[in-house]
């Protein structure tokens, strides 16, 4: 007769219970990982974040965007800053004077001349290229004494000879030193002047945000339309908030874009006050009467570290 059908019992060997018992405890351990590093202190779109200071004031931050890790829950968000916090320049004259060159030689920017020679529309009216700009470094600065390229944002080289920011201490600076750590370094791909490169890349702390980024506004439910802080009003030696919103019966402002203007190499775009139904306009880089609204991503987990830290110092 042949062998019967039935098939022997698999025993378990030791080794087997030792395996299965490893693999538990990596799975304990990285959800545990997972727990531990995920923030405790949640937030919604177009909520409000305290975060950081300007001038010793402290910043008012709206969330922006969120970015979510592979369990669905937010481990990043964009924050932007409620309201605009200073008027600058983009971008000084690297001549070190407004439309003039060296030689004393004015170069207007209507003019023929100007318009045709792009190197000196730049030399004369400031850059519109991000990743050399002087708004972007001091953005991105946490030394007190800032280091420029060239002559740097001094008074002569901005149109109205005012809001000079070459004496001004990195933007950073208002930050304690775990704030600086939770913010996270952003990567971008902007679009490049007619001096520049098609796509410009930098690694930003602190950015100004391009036009598509805007959308974000939609997206999260919150105003495109911004207000200068009392301060940035008070600190602005050109008036222009005055001028170009309050007697025009508007209260918001414009802010600058660190995008540029197609064709051009020394305009970059902005967001409009709502005086008309164009959202965007084109702004001079070494205009200096324009407002700064910046943006940063932050680590949600270090953020909600320091929330935690902020509560328990109020409650002692």
């Amino acid at each position: 007769m042949g062998q019967s059908g039935k098939k022997g019992k698999k025993h378990i060997k030791p080794a087997d219970f030792v395996y299965l018992g490893a693999v538990a405890l990596m799975i304990v351990l990285a959800v545990r990982y997972e727990h531990g590093n995920t923030a405790d202190y949640e937030v919604a779109l177009g909520d409000e974040v305290t975060f950081g200071s300007y001038l010793n004031e402290p910043i008012t931050w709206r969330v922006l965007k969120l970015h979510e890790d592979r369990f669905g829950r937010a481990s990043k968000a964009v924050l932007v800053s409620s309201e605009i916090l200073a008027m600058k320049a983009f971008d000084a004259a690297p001549s070190g004077k407004y439309a003039y060159d060296d030689d004393g030689v004015i170069w207007r920017i209507s003019d023929e001349k100007t318009l045709e020679n792009l190197a000196m529309q730049e030399y004369t009216h400031g850059t519109n290229d991000w990743s050399r700009s002087d708004i972007r470094t001091w953005l991105n600065s946490d030394r007190e004494n800032v280091v420029y390229e060239g002559k740097g944002p001094v008074k002569k080289a901005m149109f109205g000879e005012k809001n000079a920011y070459f004496s001004e201490r990195g933007f950073l600076c208002g930050f304690t030193k775990e704030e600086q750590d939770a913010i996270v370094p952003t990567h971008h791909l902007t679009k490049g002047g007619a001096l520049t490169e098609e796509t410009v890349e930098t690694d930003d702390l602190v950015y100004l945000l391009s036009r598509d980024e805007l959308e974000w506004f939609y997206d999260a439910n919150i105003s495109v339309y911004a207000q200068p802080t009392q301060q940035a009003v008070e600190r602005d030696e050109t008036g222009s908030y005055r001028v170009l919103s309050l007697e025009f019966g508007l209260e918001p402002f414009v802010w600058r874009l660190r995008e540029p203007v197609e064709g051009s190499a020394c305009k970059s775009y902005a967001v409009n006050n709502g005086y008309s139904d164009k959202l965007l306009i084109e702004c001079i880089a070494a205009v200096e009467s324009y407002g700064i609204r910046p943006a940063i991503t932050v680590d949600m987990k270090k953020l909600s570290d320091i929330r935690k830290e902020q509560l328990r110092i109020l409650q002692e």
